[in-house]
């Protein structure tokens, strides 16, 4: 696949290409894990808003740095997957374990982190009102780049929006970031935030738990 042709995939796909950020200083710790390259994240054709899809990409940068992983440029990743040529991710389809291992021996890092997220999102009627409901599902997939290994998946790990109590703790423990708030019948961004918060740091929990 010709470099421009995978840029124009990586678009239509939904691939997070965010410039890293400095995210916040208390996500520092004392202990350092090891380098690892977040990404891609793929999210479907026209699925979801740009704001979502930001929310979902800062999401996983959190939980890994406040794991205490150091992560690397987004935007160095995205350079140096095309300049590697390697084929544009799918949601159904993942990257082949080969390219994974080839992009993170590239990028220098221990491990290499793809992420899936799908919102769906739906109005119903409730007391005579409407009310807004989205649902994000999430999947990744980490692989060890010195053993060319996958060491954690987790796959089809969903997150509503309207979840409460025992969620506020899980997200919690995981995230910096505090939930975003909504309103029962708003627009559906923020609803997708929040359940994009939920679903990534429930998908993430095992792997967070394993690096304690």
């Amino acid at each position: 696949m010709k470099l421009t042709n995978l840029k124009t995939s990586l678009t239509l796909l939904g691939v997070a290409l965010l410039c890293a950020t400095g995210l916040p200083s208390a996500l520092a710790q004392q202990s350092d894990r090891g380098s690892v390259a977040a990404f891609p994240v793929v999210f479907s054709e026209n699925n979801g808003t740009p704001d979502s899809h930001e929310t979902a990409v800062q999401a996983v940068k959190e939980i890994l740095q406040k794991a205490g992983y150091t992560l690397t440029s987004n935007e160095v990743a995205r350079n140096t997957w095309e300049r590697l040529n390697l084929p544009a991710p799918k949601m159904n389809t993942p990257s082949r374990r080969r390219d994974i291992v080839r992009f993170g021996k590239e990028m220098k890092v221990r491990y290499v982190v793809a992420t899936t997220v799908y919102f769906h999102s739906r109005s119903i009627w409730v007391n005579l009102g409407p009310k807004t409901i989205s649902t994000a599902t999430v999947g990744v997939i980490i692989t060890d780049i010195g053993s060319g290994k996958v060491v954690y998946r987790k796959k089809g790990v969903e997150g509503r929006s309207d979840e409460k109590s025992n969620t506020l703790k899980l997200v919690g423990a995981v995230l910096v970031t505090p939930l975003v708030t909504m309103v029962s019948g708003g627009p559906k961004t923020p609803h997708e935030q929040r359940a994009a918060q939920i679903a990534v740091a429930r998908a993430f929990r095992g792997w967070v738990k394993a690096s304690e």
